[in-house]
C-alpha cells in the first residue's frame, strides 16, 4: 500500500521532508480554508493541479479509503494534526505504518506566543464539535465544565468552534451559579485567525468578551490572577 502523508500548515514554511511529500504525491487533499492558506506557500504553483478540495470529514475519509491503495496522497491539515486535529482520526482509521505526519505549530502554541505567556502550566481543552453541524463529536469537556476547571487551573486554553464561541464561553463563566472565583481576577484573550493576514488578538474581561463578536477560527485563553 502507498504511503499516506498528513501535512500540517498555517504558521511556517514546510520543512524539507514535508515539501518532498507534497511534491511526490499524486493527490493533495484540502478544504477551502486550507487551500486559501496553502496558496501562499512556495510549493503551491508546482502542485496546484494535483489539489482536490473536499469540505467534509466524511467525504474526505471515504475518498481516502478508495484512493490510498493506488495513489500517494498528502492531506493538508491545520497546525499540528495530532493536537485535537484530524491526525487521531487518521491513525485510528488506517494502518499507522503507512501514515507519516508532518506537524506545523499548534494554534495554542502560537496563541501563547502572541500573548507572551508560558503555556507549560496551562490546561488545554477543545470544545470544537467538528466541521459537520449535523453530526457533532462527543466532547471530553463541555462549556459547563469550564467554571470548575478554572477553580483548579490558573490558565486554560480552549479550541473553539462557531457554536462554542468566545462569547458563549464568557457567558458561561459569568453565570452566578457557576462562579467559585473572582470574575475581576480573570482575563480572557481571543486569538482570531492566527497565521492569517488579518490575525487579531483581543484581551478583556469576560464581560468585555461577551459583548463583542469574533471571526473564526479562534483560540481562547483564560488566565486567573488571584492564585
Amino acid at each position: 500500500m502507498n504511503k499516506f502523508y498528513v501535512v500540517g500548515i498555517g504558521y511556517r514554511p514546510l520543512d524539507k521532508k514535508a515539501s518532498e511529500a507534497v511534491h511526490i504525491s499524486d493527490i493533495i487533499l484540502a478544504n477551502k480554508n486550507l487551500l486559501d492558506i496553502f496558496s501562499k506557500y512556495k510549493e503551491y504553483e508546482n502542485v496546484k493541479d494535483k489539489i482536490i478540495v473536499l469540505n467534509g470529514i466524511h467525504e474526505t475519509m471515504d475518498y481516502l479509503r478508495a484512493q490510498i491503495p493506488t495513489k500517494t496522497i498528502s492531506l493538508l491539515a491545520v497546525g499540528d494534526p495530532m493536537f485535537f486535529g484530524i491526525g487521531r482520526v487518521i491513525t485510528e482509521a488506517f494502518d499507522k505504518d503507512i501514515v507519516e505526519i508532518f506537524p506545523d505549530l499548534s494554534s495554542v502554541q502560537v496563541a501563547f506566543s502572541r500573548i507572551k505567556e508560558t503555556w507549560s502550566d496551562a490546561f488545554l481543552i477543545s470544545v470544537h464539535g467538528g466541521p459537520d453541524p449535523e453530526n457533532r463529536r462527543k466532547l471530553e469537556y463541555e462549556l459547563s465544565d469550564i467554571p470548575s476547571l478554572l477553580s483548579s487551573h490558573n490558565k486554560i486554553a480552549i479550541l473553539t468552534d462557531k457554536v462554542n464561541s468566545p462569547i458563549e464561553i464568557a457567558k458561561e463563566i459569568m453565570k452566578p451559579s457557576a462562579v467559585s472565583y473572582q470574575l475581576s481576577a480573570l482575563r480572557m484573550y481571543v486569538c482570531e485567525k492566527l497565521g492569517y493576514d488579518d490575525e487579531k488578538i483581543t484581551e478583556g474581561t469576560p464581560e468585555d468578551i461577551s459583548a463583542r463578536s469574533f471571526a473564526h477560527p479562534n483560540v481562547v485563553i483564560i488566565k486567573r490572577n488571584d492564585k
